[in-house]
C-alpha cells in the first residue's frame, strides 16, 4: 500500500505484466502479484543520499528484454512545480505526476553475458544514463534470476571517468 508514482496495471497484455510475470513479482506465501513500475530516480536518489550509497546494484536487467522501450521516471512535479527533494507528506507523494524519460529497449538475451561489454548497446545506454542521473557508480548489474546472473564492473572506477549515455563510443577514459 501507499503511493507508488511510477506504477504500472499488471493486467495480461501490459507492461507491468511483462515485468511482474518474467521478474516473478509474486509473493512467496500468498502467490499475489507484487506492485511493480518504471525505475523511480527521484526515489533512488533519496535512497542513496540518506545510506551513503558509494555504488549500487542494479537488479533484474534481464526482465526489460524484449521491450521496445523503456522508461526511467526521473523527475517529480506537484501543482505544476519540480520537486527538488522528496516529498514529507504522503498526500503529496500521492498527487506527483512523473515525468519519464523514454530508451529504446532490446531484444538480446542477456542472461548469459559476464562483462558490461558484452550488454547490448542499448541495455549499456539504459545502465549508464541511471548512473548518470542518480550520480552514483552501478557496479553491480543483475542479469538473470539466479543469485550469480550478476556482472561485477569491478572497484578503481568512478563517474568522471565514464563516458555518458549519450556518446556512441561507450568505452571508458
Amino acid at each position: 500500500e501507499g503511493p507508488f508514482p511510477t506504477e504500472l496495471e499488471v493486467h495480461q497484455g501490459t507492461i507491468g505484466h511483462h515485468l511482474s510475470s518474467v521478474g516473478a513479482e509474486y509473493g512467496t506465501t500468498t502467490g499475489r502479484s507484487r506492485r511493480v513500475g518504471w525505475l523511480d530516480i527521484p526515489q533512488m536518489k533519496f535512497s542513496t543520499l540518506i545510506n551513503g550509497f558509494t555504488s549500487i546494484n542494479l537488479t533484474k536487467l534481464d526482465v526489460f528484454t524484449g521491450l521496445p522501450e523503456l522508461k526511467i521516471g526521473k523527475a517529480y512535479k506537484h501543482n505544476g512545480k519540480y520537486l527538488k527533494t522528496m516529498p514529507a507528506c504522503l498526500k503529496t507523494m500521492a498527487e506527483i505526476e512523473v515525468e519519464y524519460e523514454v530508451m529504446p529497449g532490446w531484444s538480446e538475451d542477456i542472461s548469459n553475458v559476464k562483462t558490461f561489454d558484452e550488454l547490448p548497446v542499448n541495455a549499456q545506454r539504459y545502465v549508464l544514463r541511471v548512473q548518470e542521473l542518480l550520480g552514483v557508480p552501478i557496479r553491480w548489474i543483475g542479469v538473470g534470476p539466479n543469485r550469480l546472473d550478476m556482472i561485477d564492473r569491478g572497484e578503481g572506477w568512478d563517474l568522471s571517468t565514464c563516458k555518458s549515455a549519450d556518446d556512441n563510443d561507450l568505452t571508458y577514459s
